[in-house]
C-alpha cells in the first residue's frame, strides 16, 4: 500500500505517495470565525497515479470526493469492485473501508477534497460513485478550489466552502450507480454525446425528435432511451432548452419580432413558441423583454 498521511486541524488526512506530478493545497488551520459554512476544506489536490498507484484505507477522520479525468482503475467498497474513468466521481464518508488502484496501462489521473461536512450530507450520500458528462467544469471547480485552498484568511476559507459546496451539488446532480454508462461498452454512450453535440451546435435548424433522430442515424424510440439512460432529460427538452434560451437572448439583444425570433429557433407557429416561452421562463416573449427594457 503506498499511502501517507497528513495530520491537519486534528484530522488524520490519507495523502497518496505512489503520484507524480502532484498540486496540493493545505488550508490553514486556524481557528475560523463561528459563522462560517458548514462545509470546511482539509486538503485538495490533482495527482497523476503512478502504474503501482494502491491505496487501502479505513481509519481516516475526514470525508473524501475524488474525480477521475484521465485513465482507468478501480473502486472496492462495500464489498464490490467499480471499474472507475473520465467523468466517473465517487466519495466516501469518515471510517469508509475502501481499495483504489490504477491500471497499469492506463494511469488515472485524479482530483481529490478532504473536508468536514457538518451535516451538510447524510452518510449515504458520502457513499456514492457517480458519472458526470460535464467533465470539464468539473475540473474548473477543483482547479479553483486548489488555487483558493492556497489562500489565507476567513474570506478566502468561505470561497473555498463555496467552490466545494458546487463540487458536491455538481456530483449529487452526477448520474447515479445503476446508470453509469460502461467504459467499453460505449456506442450507447457515444450515441448519446452524438445527439447532445447536434443540438448544441444545429438547435435552430432541428424541428424535433424525428430530426433529431435522423441527424443522429437512430430511431426516435431508441434515442429517447438513451437520454433516459444517460441523461436527465427528454431529447425534446433539452432542444427545447437550447432554442428557447436562445430566443431569450435574441428578444434582449435585438429588435426583431416574436414571429421573427420564433423562426430563428426553429418554431414555424408563433403562438406554440410563445407558450412553450411562457411555459419554461413564466412570461410571454413580448412580456418578457419589455421587462427588461433599460437594464444594464
Amino acid at each position: 500500500m503506498l499511502d501517507g498521511r497528513v495530520s491537519l486541524a486534528g484530522k488524520s488526512i490519507p495523502i497518496a505517495t505512489a503520484v507524480a506530478n502532484a498540486r496540493y493545497c493545505f488550508p490553514s488551520s486556524h481557528k475560523h470565525d463561528q459563522k462560517s459554512p458548514s462545509l470546511r476544506l482539509l486538503c485538495a489536490g490533482r495527482e497523476q497515479c503512478l502504474p503501482g498507484y494502491h491505496v487501502q484505507r479505513s481509519d481516516f477522520r475526514c470525508q473524501l470526493v475524488e474525480l477521475v479525468v484521465e485513465g482507468q482503475g478501480t473502486v472496492r467498497a462495500g464489498g464490490e469492485n467499480r471499474e472507475v474513468f473520465p467523468g466517473i466521481v465517487f466519495s466516501y464518508g469518515m471510517d469508509s473501508q475502501h481499495e483504489i488502484w490504477t491500471s497499469p496501462d492506463g494511469p488515472m489521473t485524479k482530483y481529490f477534497a478532504a473536508f468536514e461536512a457538518n451535516g451538510f450530507m447524510d452518510a449515504g450520500e458520502l457513499q456514492s460513485i457517480r458519472w458526470i458528462r460535464d467533465l470539464s467544469t468539473m475540473q474548473v471547480l477543483f482547479e479553483e478550489l486548489i488555487r483558493e485552498g492556497q489562500r489565507d484568511g476567513e474570506l478566502a476559507r468561505q470561497i473555498t466552502s463555496t467552490y466545494l459546496e458546487l463540487i458536491l451539488l455538481k456530483a449529487r446532480e452526477a448520474l447515479p450507480d445503476d446508470r453509469i454508462p460502461q467504459h467499453h461498452a460505449s456506442k450507447g454512450r457515444d450515441l448519446f454525446e452524438r445527439a447532445l453535440a447536434c443540438i448544441e451546435t444545429d438547435y435552430c435548424e432541428l424541428g424535433g425528435l424525428r430530426d433529431l433522430s435522423r441527424k443522429v442515424g437512430v430511431e426516435p424510440n431508441y434515442l429517447c432511451r438513451l437520454f433516459r439512460r444517460f441523461g436527465q432529460e427528454t431529447p425534446i427538452q433539452c432542444l427545447s432548452r437550447y432554442k428557447l434560451n436562445f430566443a431569450a437572448e435574441l428578444l434582449l439583444s435585438q429588435t426583431r419580432s416574436v414571429a421573427e425570433i420564433a423562426t430563428i429557433v426553429g418554431y414555424s407557429d408563433q403562438f406554440y413558441f410563445s407558450k412553450v416561452f411562457k411555459k419554461r421562463f413564466g412570461k410571454s416573449p413580448n412580456t418578457f423583454r419589455n421587462g427588461h427594457q433599460g437594464e444594464e
